[in-house]
Formats: structure tokens, C-alpha cells, sequence
């Protein structure tokens, strides 16, 4: 029986038969199961604008022979906004405060790094600002650091 894809994102360990070129091994991707792109497509990554990746479209199909590569992938939490569930400190001075908002990104190898909340000086508007300068965690370690966030997204502006 075939492996069932789930959409989200991934980091690949291995390359995606009949697309070696473009998919190997440590790669972040996005598997998408829905329309056009089913039964499964791999977009790879492309921008990033504000700690958050968008992908290529129209994506690369999973061949039908390797519909089980599914099992090789590492399936990472989505990215967005977090809390720390515990003091998270790094390099030689770097702390973090216990319960600190931080966003969760990937940088292409899928590799996670947390970028800390702040609120800039003067305060000028009621809002959060996140750095595109962050710091790399271990995979293994997020589930211990940290508890995933809801927020509300504003919907686009149209222009009229």
C-alpha cells in the first residue's frame, strides 16, 4: 500500500526518484495534496518575506513508483508564532525569557530558528517586531521549547 501524504511542510533525507536534480537529501519542502496538485506535489522553497517561506509554483508531482518516498520525509511543526515553554539560552550571553513569543522559521536545509518578539523603542505603534536575524535550534528540541500560538491574520486589502 502506498504512503498517504499529508500536506504541510518537510526537510527531505533522501532524493525524490525522477527528480534527483531538483530534490535531495536536507531540502525543506512543501508536500500539497489538494486540486491540481494531488495525489501529492513537492514545492520547493523560493522567498522568504517576513521568517516565512513561499513556494514554487506549480510544484514537482510524486511519481506514482515512489509514492512511498512519503516515509523518508521529517515532518516539521508549521511555521509561525510560538511560546517559549521554558528559559531557552544560547552562544555565550543569549537568554530568552520563559513564556516569550518567538516566530518558528526554516532556512532551506529545514532547519529551525526562532526569532524573538520584541517591541521597538520609541514606541511609535502598538505592534510586535520579529528580526530576520535568528537562532538556529535542534529539530528534536521544539517540542520541549515551545507551544504553538494562535493569532488572528487580517485578510488582504483589496483596492477598490
Amino acid at each position: 500500500m502506498a504512503f498517504k501524504y499529508e500536506p504541510g511542510i518537510y526537510k527531505t533525507t533522501k532524493y525524490l526518484p525522477g527528480a534527483e536534480a531538483q530534490v535531495g537529501p536536507d531540502q525543506l519542502i512543501l508536500i500539497r495534496t489538494d486540486g491540481e496538485f494531488a495525489p501529492a506535489s513537492v514545492l520547493l522553497p523560493v522567498t522568504n518575506t517576513h521568517n516565512q517561506w513561499r513556494f514554487q509554483m506549480p510544484g514537482i508531482k510524486i511519481p506514482s513508483n515512489s509514492l512511498n518516498w512519503g516515509e523518508t520525509l521529517v515532518k516539521l511543526p508549521h511555521e509561525g508564532f510560538y511560546r517559549l515553554k521554558r528559559e531557552f539560552t544560547f552562544g555565550d550571553t543569549g537568554r530568552w525569557i520563559q513564556n516569550a513569543i518567538v516566530q518558528l522559521g526554516y532556512n532551506r536545509k529545514g532547519e529551525p530558528i526562532l526569532f524573538i518578539a520584541q517591541r521597538r523603542a520609541p514606541l511609535t505603534n502598538n505592534e510586535l517586531w520579529f528580526s530576520n536575524n535568528g537562532v538556529k535550534v535542534e529539530a528534536d528540541e521544539l517540542d520541549a521549547l515551545v507551544e504553538a500560538l494562535a493569532w488572528y491574520q487580517e485578510p488582504e486589502k483589496k483596492d477598490k
